[in-house]
């Protein structure tokens, strides 16, 4: 009755749905740690949000578990030393990011992402930076780093566009001596006009759940389906077999 199923173009079949399997099995299970990854990301989010807020020489003292912590910070906006990251959105706009070094002392400095700006404002050369002292409370980062892939910044002299928030190519041209991790403003007192808070970490759970549901279906279909196709296969050779005897 499945004697075909040993046939050469019924076993190249076979290899082929067994491997659509396990791609379907793997990939879904990929997703599934994704989305454990994201629930267990968002739970340190918010937690440390909530915790103390940290001194400012826990900023030079980095550790992995204070980023997304809050910071209270006073000093002086060191403006000529602003610079700016290229390539951020707020809401599906285009625009960039403004970093401005905060003296908290006479040789000690914390890089502070003091906002969004839309995409006219981003010319460095007509930018008005805040200037003057400043109070503010703001979310610690740790410094971004190029990847396998990703544009390049200039690795010596003064540049004044970044492609990401690199806090030790911003601290290789200013004076200050930078704390190695950056901080996003939440508020300040005085204010910085035109520009606009960070958005927060996401905390949502994202699409991975889902995503893991659709790859173990479509391994349930493959697992369930196949061998009714082989059956099917099986049944219509009997009756072939049937006819020729009649």
């Amino acid at each position: 009755m499945y004697s075909f199923v040993r046939q050469p173009k019924w076993m190249a079949a076979h290899v082929l749905v067994l491997l659509l399997l396990v791609t379907f099995l793997l990939a879904g299970t990929w997703q599934f740690g994704r989305h454990q990854k994201r629930i267990d990301r968002n739970d340190v989010v918010l937690d440390r949000a909530d915790a103390v807020l940290l001194e400012i020489g826990d900023l030079f003292e980095p550790q992995d578990i204070f980023e997304f912590r809050l910071v209270q910070l006073k000093g002086s906006w060191s403006t000529s030393d602003s610079v700016l990251i290229r390539n951020r959105s707020h809401q599906d706009m285009a625009g960039c990011h403004l970093a401005i070094p905060l003296a908290v002392s006479s040789n000690e400095g914390v890089l502070v992402v003091a906002g969004w700006l839309n995409e006219p404002l981003c010319d460095i050369d007509q930018l008005e930076a805040p200037t003057g002292d400043v109070s503010l409370v703001g979310r610690v980062r740790l410094t971004q780093t190029r990847g396998a892939i990703g544009a390049r910044d200039r690795a010596d002299g003064v540049i004044r566009t970044l492609a990401r928030t690199d806090v030790a190519r911003v601290d290789q041209q200013v004076a200050l001596s930078l704390a190695p991790v950056y901080v996003e403003l939440i508020t300040s007192n005085p204010s910085v006009a035109e520009a606009v808070a960070v958005d927060p970490p996401p905390t949502d759970l994202g699409p991975h759940l889902a995503y893991a549901v659709q790859w173990f279906l479509f391994f349930a279909v493959g697992a369930v389906g196949y061998p009714l196709v082989l059956r099917r296969q099986a049944r219509k050779g009997d009756l072939e077999d049937l006819q020729d005897v009649v």
